[in-house]
């Protein structure tokens, strides 16, 4: 089972491919029209130059759109707030909440990396388990700047108009909602796929560079639907959210990029087939 990918699409959600297109696409109605970039939140150095349809999309848009403020969200306050929601407010630490087997795997796993047990069993368990991916990832060397920050900052450089589809409390409420699942199946099953890490994330990549939706699909979708509430916390209720400001898009005369995590593309309940369904032209950018 592949739930450290639900860890991944939070944290980070994500080699050159020698396929032409890429996760770019232009959503038009009519004359109108905005451009739809599935993103890795986390890369390495080695993933740039990103395929040139980004740029594309990014050079003719006045407004970015991500999955939330991204200067509100690390900003010290945002920071602040995730780290408060995150953290048990009555003292109680994972090792209360977790079976002793479980707890003992997890310290086991995190003197192994050299990891102080106190600063990851103070944390809610959908928490942790992101910052032993995240942990992962950096020992790996791609925990750099992703897709969506590398945007923003360049927005920000051209002045361009920076949103969120969600509100900070909105994006917070996800991981929220992933700590209310089975705390020992959360960091039992994290540290199951600990080792596959690195495959995991050459494939999603792949996947993802080459604009290959169906593959992203066949490769994560199916599993995260083996748990079907974090299925829905993560990808159905809130790509259904962002239905109603995606279809604004094509009536407000200015030409938007969105950015959101590759795997709000992907499957039956992805963005590109529900925009499909309402009636819109998609098509992909390439190289």
């Amino acid at each position: 089972m592949r739930l450290l990918t639900s860890f991944l699409c939070l944290s980070l959600l994500l080699l050159s491919s020698s396929l032409s297109a890429a996760s770019v696409w232009k959503v038009s109605k009519g004359d109108q029209h905005f451009y739809l970039a599935g993103t890795v939140h986390l890369l390495s150095k080695s993933d740039y130059p990103l395929p040139a349809a980004y740029d594309t999309a990014f050079n003719a848009s006045s407004h970015l759109l991500f999955e939330t403020d991204l200067n509100v969200l690390t900003s010290p306050a945002g920071l602040t707030k995730m780290m408060q929601q995150n953290t048990y407010s009555d003292g109680r630490t994972l090792e209360q909440v977790l079976s002793a087997g479980v707890y003992q795997r997890l310290k086991t796993y995190a003197t192994a990396r050299n990891m102080p047990i106190a600063a990851i069993s103070r944390f809610k368990p959908g928490f942790a388990a992101m910052m032993l991916a995240t942990v992962e990832m950096q020992r790996l060397g791609t925990a750099e700047t992703g897709v969506d920050m590398h945007y923003m900052q360049l927005g920000q450089q051209q002045n361009k108009s920076i949103a969120g589809l969600e509100t900070i409390d909105e994006h917070l409420a996800v991981l929220d909602g992933m700590n209310q699942l089975d705390p020992d199946l959360t960091i039992s099953s994290t540290l199951d796929d600990m080792h596959k890490v690195e495959e995991q994330l050459l494939e999603m990549k792949q996947a993802w560079r080459g604009g290959d939706a169906a593959k992203l699909e066949q490769l994560f979708i199916g599993d995260l639907q083996q748990i079907p509430q974090l299925y829905e916390i993560l990808l159905v209720k809130r790509n259904h959210a962002w239905m109603p400001q995606l279809q604004a898009l094509t009536s407000t005369g200015q030409t938007t990029m969105v950015l959101v995590g590759a795997l709000h593309l992907a499957g039956e309940d992805g963005l590109l087939q529900l925009l499909q369904q309402q009636g819109y032209a998609i098509s992909q950018l390439t190289e």
